[in-house]
């Protein structure tokens, strides 16, 4: 069978009524509703196909990660990874899967902030919103993970939860495949995953849609797409230019605005590439001396929302080796540690994250991102930490807690917890990590109700950085939705007819 994408080299002269850049959760959706609804679609990625799936976490960091995996705030308090997929799927290639509805609080939020673009805001027909996110999670394949694909560590943390009394729920994700191999960050080997490789990127092609990999864009103006074409290690091979009536950037919230910052299309002054939220996640270590915590199942199988009020969840985390050399112990005590490994349990404090930060344009050929945790953030993070520890010592006997914290030590009470994390704790020392960028290019600040530019209406936003502030939660649906609900009201615009997505294709 002939593959959907073409992996051009030499050079590349192409056109279109709309080109689209970047074939992650969004960009995937934009260019099926655009096809589907009768115009000639292009789309760009810089990856490749996932069928190539790493077989090492070195080969999947140098392959299918934006900048290698090194991509990072610059210059923040404090620095962290900020994490992205590069591949035919982009991120949905990657992620943990899990698929989390948009609180409708959180739709209400972004309506009120989308208000100046449009009236009761961007998304004020909740229904409709909600309507379309049932038919995504629908062709996404989404549901409950089943007990038994829980993992050794899910299993722990939803027992501690329960023990305590805490809400918590078994994730909901787009594995109906699953293996329980736990493999989801190197993509999946075993194609249980749904990302949108799968389904959705081919139903665009098979629509009309064109698929180039290899497309690294270096150019951008009104009208034009250029850049170079590279091989999977980033090596250049070739040059390509596209022409096209309208340019859909959907390269996730760091790299869509850094491409137009390049270009020099935007004021450096201006709204595209502010607003920047992260969510960041910080990982709480348990030593359970008692207990077998290791068994195959999901990469990230169970959540509690005890505190969601408060901005924060926790998810269980898998525990990786780099994570326990980060804990401070050497010598004997980290041997004897890593000897147990599979008696540690871990879990993530995700935070909603009030802070703002910026995405400018590059330097010295990666993201200039810039991102610093506010008074209310810190004093949440503290309490994240907190939680977690709890959750470990009382609700399942953990002999001590790691908090990952640069100059910290084991914890093992409540009471050296909470002196490793007083309320005035300087961000400097936190261990941060994020992988959910979004609203750096947000409706009703920087685009309007359809994702086009302000300023430059031959040119839309329509990813994670188009959310008017972040989710709270893994953005992967809220996503996808979005894209679906603005690239409706673009293909209408440009004169196309959209089909249902839940049709089949035409």
């Amino acid at each position: 069978m002939s593959p959907w994408w073409t992996e051009p080299t030499g050079t590349l002269q192409e056109r279109a009524q709309v080109v689209v850049v970047g074939s992650g959760a969004a960009g995937s959706f934009v260019a099926l509703t655009l096809a589907e609804a009768g115009l000639d679609v292009i789309l760009l990625e810089e990856g490749f196909s996932p069928t190539r799936r790493p077989a090492t976490m070195r080969e999947a960091m140098q392959r299918v990660y934006a900048e290698g995996s090194f991509r990072t705030t610059m210059a923040s308090a404090p620095m962290m990874p900020v994490v992205g997929g590069r591949g035919l799927g982009g991120s949905t290639l990657v992620n943990s899967a899990l698929c989390f509805r948009t609180p409708p609080a959180t739709l209400d939020e972004w309506n009120e902030l989308s208000a100046a673009v449009s009236p009761g805001g961007v998304f004020a027909d909740t229904g409709a919103y909600f309507a379309v996110q049932d038919q995504v999670e629908t062709l996404m394949r989404v549901g409950p993970t089943p007990d038994a694909l829980l993992s050794g560590n899910d299993k722990v943390q939803k027992q501690a939860a329960r023990k305590l009394g805490w809400s918590e729920f078994n994730a909901r994700r787009n594995t109906p495949g699953c293996s329980g191999c736990g493999r989801c960050h190197l993509v999946c080997p075993h194609g249980g995953k749904n990302s949108v490789d799968r389904e959705v990127l081919p139903r665009a092609v098979a629509a009309g849609a064109r698929v180039f990999a290899g497309c690294r864009v270096e150019g951008l103006k009104e009208g034009l797409v250029s850049g170079s074409l590279v091989d999977e290690l980033g090596r250049t091979t070739g040059s390509f230019t596209v022409r096209a009536e309208h340019i859909v950037l959907s390269a996730g919230a760091i790299s869509t605005p850094r491409i137009l910052h390049d270009a020099g299309l935007v004021d450096p002054d201006g709204e595209v590439g502010r607003g920047l939220c992260v969510q960041p996640v910080h990982s709480i270590l348990a030593m359970l001396p008692d207990t077998q915590v290791f068994a195959p199942g999901a990469t990230q199988g169970h959540v509690v929302d005890e505190f969601v009020d408060d901005k924060m969840i926790f998810e269980t985390n898998p525990t990786l080796p780099a994570m326990v050399v980060n804990l401070p112990l050497v010598g004997r005590e980290l041997t004897e540690v890593l000897a147990n490994g599979h008696r540690i349990a871990n879990t993530g404090g995700l935070i909603r994250d009030e802070s703002r930060g910026r995405v400018r344009g590059s330097f010295n050929g990666v993201a200039r991102i810039s991102y610093d945790l506010g008074e209310a953030d810190m004093k949440r993070v503290c309490r994240v930490l907190q939680r977690g520890a709890r959750l470990w010592f009382e609700g399942a006997d953990a002999s001590w807690v790691g908090l990952v914290l640069h100059g910290g030590r084991l914890g093992r009470s409540m009471a050296e917890v909470e002196a490793m994390t007083p309320q005035d704790l300087s961000p400097h020392k936190l261990i941060s990590y994020a992988s959910h960028p979004q609203a750096s290019c947000s409706v009703g600040r920087a685009t309007d109700g359809a994702g086009q530019l302000l300023d430059l209406p031959g040119i839309s936003c329509i990813d994670a950085s188009s959310l008017p502030n972040n989710v709270g939660r893994n953005p992967q649906i809220s996503v996808m939705t979005v894209a679906r609900i603005l690239s409706l009201r673009l293909a209408e615009r440009l004169g196309g007819r959209p089909l249902p997505l839940l049709a089949e294709p035409v």
